[in-house]
């Protein structure tokens, strides 16, 4: 459902969602209310017209069986997949950068991601795009030498498939500013699950990931954090990974 208020312009709201899921952002919000004695499209409507007339306002929550409004000074960083809650972003005329969240091509900033895999890298995909390994990780199969790849728009999720012949294996990353570091919250298995790299796959129920037996970042690899660590699976055997 895409919502249009008209005021002394018009500003539409998109909602924001991947393969038909539905996203709401786990962000702090700058106000949160509930319009309770309205209908649900009354409601709605309520919440993008409290967003439009918020200078600051971006973005908004909006939960159907209760009415809830939350509202955003910023665009999605964090986020969860609810029942019942939608995400909408503003669309404005007069704006003078879009945000794009798959349209990488087009998004004006980029976030370099350092990383090498001890043995292989398989597969690579960002916010459930593939990334050929072949064309844009040249050092895949070498784990020591880094590769580094420029990612553009808003990072999501990163899902990545490894390969190690034997002993522990795994993967370190990072980037410049450590927003993206690898650490014991990203998860990892051995087992395979269909869609397990798109944006809305549920990976809770996955085991975290633990730290490999590998010195320090800087030990071999300059260019990667000194906060990022060399991860791998829980159970660490002879087989393919999987990581979110």
């Amino acid at each position: 459902m895409h919502v249009c208020v008209i005021i002394a312009k018009q500003r539409c709201f998109k909602p924001f969602k991947e393969d038909d899921v539905d996203f709401c952002s786990c962000d702090p919000a700058i106000e949160d209310r509930s319009w309770s004695t309205f209908s649900f499209l009354e409601a709605l409507m309520l919440c993008s017209m409290r967003c439009s007339q918020t200078a600051s306002c971006v973005a908004y929550n909006f939960f159907n069986a209760t009415n809830q409004c939350q509202l955003f000074n910023q665009t999605l960083n964090k986020f969860s997949v609810l029942p019942g809650c939608q995400y909408y972003l503003k669309r404005d005329r007069q704006c003078t950068i879009t945000f794009l969240p798959f349209d990488s091509e087009n998004f004006p900033s980029n976030k370099p991601l350092t990383i090498t895999v001890d043995n292989m890298l398989l597969e690579f995909y960002l916010n459930g795009k593939n990334i050929p390994v072949a064309s844009n990780f040249p050092n895949a199969k070498v784990w020591n030498i880094a590769d580094t790849y420029n990612m553009t728009g808003n990072v999501h999720v990163i899902a990545l498939k490894t390969f190690k012949n034997a002993f522990d294996g795994g993967f370190i990353a990072s980037t410049a500013d450590n927003y993206i570091l690898t650490n014991k919250t990203w998860k990892c298995t051995m087992n395979y699950y269909d869609g397990w790299y798109k944006i809305g796959y549920n990976d809770s129920m996955w085991p975290a990931a633990r730290y490999a037996m590998w010195p320090t970042s800087t030990d071999y690899y300059p260019p990667l954090s000194l906060a990022a660590r060399w991860i791998t699976d829980s159970t660490s055997s002879q087989q393919k990974k999987l990581v979110n």
